[in-house]
């Protein structure tokens, strides 16, 4: 009959309790022992590399071999020396890689033994990831499990469509990533599926609306088409599914107090416009603009009523040394991340709105025979100059280091899913904690360039629309009118 375990006191860190391993020092509890297997690099006493580190020796960490360790730290599998990274759940002693593989094989089983063919890739996939420890701990929540199993059982259909259905919403847009990204599913545009989704969650709930049928067709017959076309033409931008949802919810807004009124959009007055746009923010304003000018090119309200034009920001602008200081503080100041340094420097610098920063890929940083740096923004490249090239180019180096799920994409900006950019949100939330004003220092950078530049070069290479450049370069007071763009005849 076994003997219960008795309690000891560790070796390494004096507390009694049950021990988790014997070495020849002494017991280790848990503790003490993870943190002991933790610990990997050369063996200062026989210079192996690539060891583990479980012994001491006068303070410095030594490899099982030169400690006297017996208890063999090995992947059953493939034999790998591995720490405390293997599961403890399911089969012990596994290394990460293995693990991951073990864990994927049972959640993807068919129901006959295998893995189901379609989501071989994924599990490949799964297998390869650079970072088995989150991986597994992102396979381990219940609801990744729950969904994994009903898509390799066949209970729910491997489509976007049956995704975008599945009860428990969480699960799915990081594995969604995944697939696409494995090719198991095809590609689309997440901003565009992201709103069609939402759409089709929010017309659900406004059943029993008394305007219903007017909302679903500005939503469904153009607002997403309009999405659908700009998505065909390129990405959209990471903003583009909030800002739709936006525009929808002034719309639902605008109705809703119209019918507060008693009045039918067919009946509204240019008193009705008015008193709606005095009545309400400007955020609000701008937003409802887009369904009333559609409104009234399809005979839903009167088509003779004026629909105010929401101005364009001014706004305040920060002077040319506080953007100057801001400059020399990102590309110096290494205690902010590298991502925040770089996204600040390419707003300061180049007058880029942070949706376009987070599209840029690694391709669109090129380097010539000279060593000058020179960033694809337009038309021609725009040149970097050398200390912010050299942040760049870090950043392209690094980029994938704190997100390892995200290893094979080109973004120069990845974010934390496969295949896809950094967020926006999270990312304009670490600039403005850092001390970037968003809005006023793009603006900012954009008029000192209309100033140094003319206009239609500066629209060309950062890729604005001539309108905004000459609108900026008037607020500056620029003489830019005189430039003539092209050869002319004398």
């Amino acid at each position: 009959m076994t003997q219960p375990a008795k309690k000891r006191t560790c070796a390494r860190c004096g507390r009694h309790g049950y021990p988790a391993a014997s070495f020849p020092e002494g017991h280790l509890c848990w503790r003490c022992l993870t943190a002991a297997l933790a610990a990997a690099g050369t063996c200062p006493g026989c210079g192996t590399a690539g060891r583990l580190l479980p012994g001491l020796r006068d303070g410095a960490r030594i490899c099982r071999d030169c400690a006297g360790i017996t208890r063999e730290f090995c992947c059953l599998q493939c034999g790998t020396e591995i720490g405390m990274t293997g599961r403890r759940r399911g089969p012990t002693r596994l290394c990460g890689p293995c693990s991951v593989t073990w864990t994927a094989a049972r959640l993807l089983d068919d129901g006959t033994g295998a893995i189901a063919a379609p989501l071989k890739p994924l599990a490949e996939a799964l297998a390869a990831t650079p970072s088995p420890a989150a991986t597994l701990e992102w396979l381990d929540q219940p609801h990744i499990r729950d969904l994994l199993i009903a898509l390799a059982a066949g209970k729910l259909a491997l489509t976007h469509q049956a995704l975008d259905a599945w009860p428990r919403p969480r699960a799915v847009p990081y594995l969604r990533d995944l697939l696409v990204s494995c090719g198991v599913l095809p590609a689309v545009d997440k901003q565009l599926r992201e709103f069609g989704a939402w759409l089709d969650r929010r017309l659900e709930a406004l059943a029993g609306h008394p305007h219903l049928r007017l909302l679903r067709q500005f939503g469904l017959w153009h607002q997403l088409p309009a999405m659908r076309a700009r998505a065909a033409a390129g990405p959209l931008r990471t903003t583009a599914a909030q800002y739709a949802c936006s525009r929808f919810i002034q719309a639902e807004n605008f109705l809703t107090w119209t019918d507060d009124l008693g009045v039918r959009p067919s009946a509204l007055t240019q008193a009705h416009i008015d008193a709606y746009y005095a009545g309400h923010a400007s955020h609000q304003r701008e937003g409802v603009r887009a369904f009333l000018v559609w409104a009234a090119g399809h005979g839903h309200i009167p088509g003779h009523l004026d629909i105010p034009r929401q101005q364009p920001y001014t706004g305040q602008v920060i002077t040319q040394q506080r953007r100057l200081d801001l400059l020399r503080r990102f590309a110096t100041d290494e205690a902010i991340p590298i991502r925040t340094r770089a996204a600040a420097c390419l707003m300061l610098l180049y007058a880029q709105p942070l949706s376009r920063i987070l599209r840029l890929s690694a391709a669109d940083l090129a380097r010539d025979d000279d060593g000058q740096t020179w960033l694809q923004l337009g038309d021609p490249p725009s040149p970097v100059p050398a200390p912010f090239g050299a942040l760049l180019h870090q950043l392209a180096a690094t980029r994938h280091d704190h997100v390892p799920a995200n290893h094979g994409s080109d973004w120069l900006f990845p974010g934390r899913h496969a295949g896809q950019p950094a967020a926006y949100r999270p990312m304009a939330a670490q600039l403005c904690e850092h001390g970037l004003p968003l809005r006023t220092a793009r603006i900012s950078a954009l008029r000192q360039l209309v100033l140094q530049v003319p206009a239609p070069v500066i629209a060309g290479a950062l890729g604005f629309h001539h309108t905004t450049t000459t609108r900026q370069h008037v607020k500056a007071a620029g003489p830019w009118s005189q430039y003539a763009g092209g050869d002319r005849e004398p």
